[in-house]
């Protein structure tokens, strides 16, 4: 399962039961009729009415305005299921992808409203919230606490979200050392090039040249296109042509991979070409399994940065369609 469809279903599992905990409360303390709009009044009363009238019919209008109106009601003053209303906000922005937003109304109800029932269950929200944004860390921490609630439904959803989690943290763990693999291979190969290159430059008088000539020369001929970049950059250009007419996700990690591959083509070739001795056997043995090894770390960041971990692990396992 990739990284994007565990926070969809851990997101989808959050947001569904605090909505059905929010609809199935007002659905039981108004099981009659539903009333038209109630007239706009100062009082906690009417307040109220108009929160739990504006969650029934939610659906019919825009999911800014409702939230807005909703948090004009907060705003006016108390009325009695104000806490929910608060969380209500929070869930809502969640589901629309406001971060910021969300935890804005989530931390208001942990300030205003302390000993609510809804606060614990703001856990699950904040946690969802992390994870959407890549930091584990912190949501394993609110996930921690809501397996402490006192609520069993947000202790359930706690437990179930938590082995997700942990899995792409260790996904997160596993990109991060492919791309310190990448930066310090590229960094050496990039070292060793002008390193070959000058061991095998002819002496230069210092008198004809100056040494800042010399060494922008020596660059540009360590830095030439190699006879293997002007092979496979053609074919690697019409692969990221024909990536373009595919999804986002995987088009940005097929152009990630055209990029580096090209990037690495020519690095290796550079090198190749400036080694004063040919390699030995044993020697372009490791050299090439190296390469391998560089590409797969490549493939795999480039994969797990668009979340296409899971369905490669899946296509692997089951066969494509």
């Amino acid at each position: 399962m990739s990284g994007r469809r565990l926070l969809k279903r851990s997101r989808a599992t959050l947001l569904g039961a605090a909505l059905l905990l929010c609809l199935g409360a007002a659905a039981g303390a108004r099981a009659d009729a539903a009333p038209p709009a109630p007239a706009a009044s100062d009082g906690a009363a009417a307040r109220e009415q108009q929160f739990l009238y504006l969650l029934r019919t939610y659906p019919e209008r825009p999911p800014n305005v409702t939230l807005g109106q909703v948090a004009q009601l907060i705003d006016q003053g108390p009325f009695l299921e104000q806490d929910r209303a608060t969380f209500w906000i929070g869930s809502a922005r969640l589901a629309l992808g406001d971060r910021a937003a969300a935890r804005h109304w989530f931390s208001r109800l942990a300030r205003e409203h302390p000993g609510s029932v809804w606060v614990q269950r703001s856990y699950l929200g904040l946690a969802e919230a992390a994870a959407m944004e890549r930091n584990f860390n912190e949501s394993l921490g609110w996930y921690a606490r809501a397996e402490k609630a006192d609520n069993a439904t947000v202790r359930e959803l706690a437990r179930i979200a938590r082995p997700q989690i942990l899995t792409l943290q260790r996904r997160q763990w596993v990109g991060w050392g492919c791309a310190a693999v990448l930066a310090l291979a590229v960094l050496a190969l990039a070292a060793a090039t002008l390193r070959a290159a000058r061991q095998s430059e002819p002496s230069i008088d210092s008198e004809s040249e100056k040494p800042g000539r010399s060494r922008a020369g020596l660059l540009r001929r360590a830095l030439a296109l190699p006879a293997e970049a002007r092979i496979l950059l053609p074919l690697l250009a019409i692969l990221a042509l024909s990536s373009l007419r595919q999804d986002p996700a995987p088009r940005g990690a097929a152009l990630e991979l055209c990029l580096f591959g090209g990037g690495l083509v020519w690095l290796s070739g550079a090198y190749l070409r400036a080694r004063p001795r040919a390699m030995s056997w044993p020697g372009r043995a490791a050299y090439a399994l190296a390469a391998l090894l560089l590409l797969g770390c490549a493939s795999y960041l480039a994969v797990w940065r668009h979340d296409l971990v899971g369905m490669v692990m899946e296509t692997w396992r089951a066969g494509p369609d």
